[in-house]
């Protein structure tokens, strides 16, 4: 049987995990909502505890974190060579 208890745990740990990720880059938890295309109000609730996240949403938040996290390093890498020239 499948352990609830550790389920939530991983899930709340994914979501901390993803919210460190794009608030030491400068974003927001919207801003990767509104990449991910997911309702704000939504990954509240799971971030709360109210409700269970699918695997594949929260994997939709990773990649939407992940693609900004990239954009702001391109950003900053652009600006750095600039800088040095």
């Amino acid at each position: 049987m499948v352990n609830i208890v550790n389920m939530k745990t991983i899930s709340q740990e994914a979501l901390s995990a993803i919210r460190h990720k794009v608030e030491a880059a400068g974003y927001k938890m919207s801003d990767v909502c509104r990449v991910a295309e997911i309702d704000q109000a939504q990954v509240s609730r799971w971030m709360s505890g109210t409700t269970e996240p699918l695997y594949g949403s929260v994997m939709r938040l990773d990649q939407a974190a992940d693609a900004l996290v990239s954009a702001r390093l391109t950003v900053l890498n652009k600006a750095m060579e600039d800088a040095v020239k």
